[in-house]
């Protein structure tokens, strides 16, 4: 039985990705110092997939998750089983990372801890605000090839959020609001660990080694002098502007109705982002619209004040978090674009002669 779970449960898009792929990078290193960070065998070695923790949920808590199948869960049922036979075997900090549990329900979150079985669990949430929170995740959306509007996503929230605290703590369908209200998701995790043993740590943003630092602190795990620290450059993720969004979102859109095969669509999608991010000029970041500025300080306000008072421990700044619609961007011209659009066309027409199917086939 591990002595110890260092549990971390996200949120999504708050540096989740990153903090997976430092420790995994240092699973030797961890370990030298009592610490263990589960990797698969068959894997370990230069392996680039991050998310092995979160899919290992798949196989305890099924459709638990919106998004996961009866036979997604099964797959992930032997992963689950090792994962938790490391972790119960293990006599020192056990480290888990699953930004997925974040969304969980009471219920299936104290079926995780006791699945796991430690002596002890400390629950560990790394923040940011919705400002840069919701811009990212709904760009991920159409980086996954979704092709909604931020506004509709927006007035999807907004509609989900009205319903209720009480709805959107049983409805598994509304499940983002259970991570992105903070003092919502702490209050969950602390009615079962108790608040002196979650943790909420704000995402500092740059430099990218930050986060990585304030989390070793959180997690406290004695003399971390021989674990390496990442270079302040690294990152996992890059992001794409608010005219890069909406070009991607109108090429799903696009494509999805002429029915692409979905592998030349997600391959067109990848080589696209890719190319953006070698554009010198790509215009501003993807903020709040200024329609939803004012709700989005309402929600801002109220999350922070609620997590105040949860009596969780905050490591950073609580700061940070709070949404202001002063730090806003400036909204894409109509230049910024067609010049993005322009690039797109461009890299499809570079790309176009290794399709199984022409790209005339879009029109």
């Amino acid at each position: 039985m591990a002595e110890r779970l260092v549990l971390h449960i996200g949120v999504q898009k708050s540096g989740t990705t990153y903090l997976q792929q430092m420790m995994q990078d240092r699973t030797e290193e961890l370990a030298a110092i009592g610490a263990l960070y589960p990797v698969p065998q068959r894997r370990r070695a230069g392996a680039t997939r991050v998310n092995y923790h979160e899919t290992a949920t798949y196989g305890l808590l099924g459709d638990e998750y919106s998004w996961v199948t009866e036979d997604r869960a099964a797959k992930e049922k032997a992963w689950w089983e090792y994962l938790q036979k490391q972790v119960r075997e293990w006599d020192g900090t056990a480290i888990v990372s699953a930004e997925a549990l974040s969304v969980v329900r009471t219920e299936a979150a104290r079926k995780t801890i006791e699945a796991l079985g430690a002596a002890e669990t400390d629950v560990f949430v790394t923040a940011r605000g919705l400002g840069k929170l919701l811009p990212s995740v709904w760009q991920q959306h159409i980086r996954n090839g979704k092709s909604s509007s931020f506004h509709s996503y927006l007035r999807q929230l907004a509609r989900q959020r009205e319903s209720g605290w009480d709805t959107l703590e049983e409805d598994y369908t509304t499940h983002l609001w259970r991570a992105f209200a903070l003092g919502g998701l702490a209050r969950r995790w602390a009615s079962i660990v108790g608040p002196e043993r979650v943790t909420v740590i704000s995402n500092p943003g740059k430099p990218a080694d930050a986060l990585w630092h304030r989390f070793l602190e959180a997690i406290e795990l004695g003399d971390t002098s021989a674990v390496p620290a990442p270079d302040d450059t690294t990152t996992v993720h890059s992001g794409i502007t608010a005219a890069e969004a909406d070009v991607i979102r109108t090429v799903n859109a696009n494509l999805a109705a002429a029915d692409w095969p979905g592998d030349d669509v997600r391959r067109l999608r990848s080589k696209l982002i890719a190319d953006f991010a070698e554009r010198s000029q790509r215009g501003p970041r993807l903020g709040i619209p200024e329609r939803f500025r004012a709700e989005v300080e309402t929600w801002s306000r109220a999350d922070i004040d609620d997590l105040s008072d949860s009596g969780v421990r905050i490591v950073g700044d609580i700061e940070e978090l709070r949404y202001t619609a002063d730090k806003e961007p400036p909204e894409p011209t109509t230049g910024d674009i067609a010049e993005a659009a322009g690039s797109a066309v461009a890299t499809a027409a570079a790309w176009s002669p290794g399709l199984k199917n022409p790209l005339s086939k879009a029109g």
